[in-house]
C-alpha cells in the first residue's frame, strides 16, 4: 500500500462514491469518519454490513486494520471537526423529475452543517456531481463563500469501483484557494495517475463531458447494431472490424439492450440544462437520450418479433441490474423492457442471482423453467450461470438471445 502522510478525513454520504472513497483512504492509513443521516444504515455499517454489492469492497471493508481506522455516525456533532483535514461531500444529487433538474437538497444540507463549523483550515471537497452554477446557488443560499469549496469529481464505475479508486485513469481537483488545493495534492501525491488541477467550472465539466461521451459511444454502437441487423450483417465481425481501428478502439464498444444506471441519464439531463437553446447548438449531445429510448423500444420489438416467429409465449430476462457486477436497479434497461413487454401482454419474468425482485415477476430457481422460453441475456454473465442457462436451452428447446 501507499505510504502517505496520514490525514483525518470525513466522508458525508455512504453510497457507492462515499463508501468506496472512504474505505480506500482508510486502506492507505488515513482515519475516516463517515456521516450518513440514515441511522439504520449507520448501525449496519458499524456491524460490518456493506449496504450494496461491489466487487472487492467487502474484502477491504472487513480488513480489521482498515476497519479500525473507520467510524460511522449520523450526527455531525460527534465528529472532531477541529482535527479534520478534509471533508468529502459524497451525497446523492438525483434528478428532480418535477423540474427536470438536479436535486440539491442533500448537498445543501451538508454544506449548511459544515458552514456552521469554526475550522477555517478544513478543506471542503465536493465529490458529488453538481453543476458549478448550482453549487454557487447553494452557497449563496446558506451564506458560504463559494471560493471555500473545492471539487474532486469521481470516476468510479459500478462493478469496478475499487479498481478505479486504487488505479485511477486521472485525478481531477478544482478550486480557487491554492492552500486548500495543496492539501488535496498531498492526499493524492503517491497515486500513480496524472493529477489535473484546474478551476471549479472546468473540474466539473471534465466529469460531465466524460459522462456525456460514454453514453454517446454506447448509443453509437447500439445504432450501429440496429443498422447491422437491418442489413443482415454479422454484428460480431463488423464491430470487431471497426473497433480494431486504433483511433476508435473496442473498449466500451459493446451493444446493449440500452444503457442506464444512476449517472449517465441524470448527468446528460444536466448537460442539456447547461445552455440556452439558440445560444449554443449541440445537436449530438441533445439527442443521446432519444437515441437510447429508441434502442429500448427496438429491443422490445426485436423480442416480440422472435416470440412470434418461433411461436414462443414467454420471455425470461437474465440480469435485473443496469449492468453486470452490481445490484443497482436505478434506470435499469431490464426493468424498462420488462414493463414494456407486460404492456404487450407478454408473459415476462426476470432472473438475477443477487437482486431481490419482490415487485416483479421473478424466477427464483432456473430449474423451474419447464416450457419453451425466449431467454435474453441482458449483459454478459458468469460461466457457472451460463452453464445453467445452456441446460435450460437443451432441456426445453428454448431460444437464446443476446443483444450484445
Amino acid at each position: 500500500l501507499l505510504t502517505l502522510h496520514n490525514m483525518n478525513l470525513v466522508v458525508i454520504g455512504t453510497g457507492y462514491v462515499g463508501l468506496v472513497t472512504g474505505v480506500g483512504f482508510a486502506s492507505f492509513g488515513h482515519s475516516v469518519s463517515f456521516i450518513d443521516l440514515d441511522e439504520n444504515k449507520v448501525l449496519k455499517l458499524k456491524d460490518k454490513q456493506v449496504p450494496f454489492y461491489e466487487p472487492g469492497l467487502e474484502e477491504h471493508f472487513q480488513n480489521n486494520e482498515t476497519f479500525s481506522r473507520m467510524s460511522f455516525t449520523s450526527s455531525y456533532e460527534e465528529i472532531k471537526w477541529e482535527e479534520t483535514d478534509v471533508a468529502f461531500i459524497c451525497v446523492q444529487t438525483p434528478n428532480n423529475l418535477e423540474t427536470n433538474s438536479v436535486d440539491t437538497r442533500f448537498l445543501e444540507s451538508a454544506i449548511t452543517e459544515i458552514n456552521n463549523l469554526n475550522n477555517r483550515k478544513l478543506v471542503i471537497t465536493v465529490k458529488s456531481t453538481i453543476p458549478p452554477y448550482e453549487i454557487e446557488k447553494v452557497c449563496n443560499k446558506v451564506g458560504m463563500d463559494k471560493n471555500k469549496i473545492t471539487f474532486n469529481p469521481e470516476f468510479l464505475r459500478e462493478g469496478t469501483a475499487i479498481e478505479d479508486f486504487f488505479q485511477p485513469d486521472r485525478i481531477v481537483i478544482g478550486g480557487n484557494d491554492p492552500e486548500k488545493l495543496l492539501v488535496l495534492r498531498e492526499l493524492y501525491k503517491d497515486f500513480d495517475a496524472e493529477l489535473i488541477e484546474t478551476d471549479p467550472i472546468s473540474s466539473q465539466l471534465i466529469k460531465y463531458l466524460a459522462n456525456t461521451y460514454l453514453p454517446l459511444r454506447l448509443s453509437f454502437v447500439n445504432e450501429a447494431a440496429r443498422l447491422i441487423d437491418y442489413s443482415n450483417g454479422n454484428q460480431e465481425d463488423v464491430l470487431k472490424g471497426v473497433g480494431l481501428d486504433s483511433r476508435i478502439g473496442s473498449h466500451y464498444f459493446r451493444p446493449s439492450p440500452a444503457w442506464g444506471g444512476s449517472c449517465f441519464p441524470k448527468d446528460l439531463i444536466e448537460v442539456n440544462n447547461f445552455y440556452k437553446e439558440g445560444e449554443v447548438m449541440l445537436p449530438i449531445i441533445s439527442n443521446i437520450i432519444e437515441s437510447n429510448d429508441i434502442q429500448t423500444k427496438w429491443t422490445v420489438d426485436k423480442l416480440t418479433s422472435i416470440l412470434s416467429n418461433e411461436n414462443i409465449n414467454s420471455v425470461l430476462l437474465i440480469g435485473a441490474a443496469f449492468k453486470e457486477d452490481t445490484d443497482d436497479l436505478r434506470n435499469s434497461p431490464t426493468l424498462d423492457i420488462y414493463k414494456m413487454l407486460l404492456q404487450k401482454d407478454v408473459n415476462t419474468n426476470i432472473y438475477d442471482e443477487m437482486v431481490e425482485l419482490a415487485e416483479y415477476n421473478s424466477v427464483d430457481n432456473l430449474d423451474d423453467i419447464s416450457e419453451k422460453t425466449l431467454v435474453v441475456l441482458m449483459y454478459p454473465i458468469k460461466k457457472t450461470l451460463m452453464e445453467r442457462v445452456e441446460t435450460i436451452l437443451s432441456d426445453t428447446n428454448s431460444i437464446l438471445y443476446t443483444p450484445w
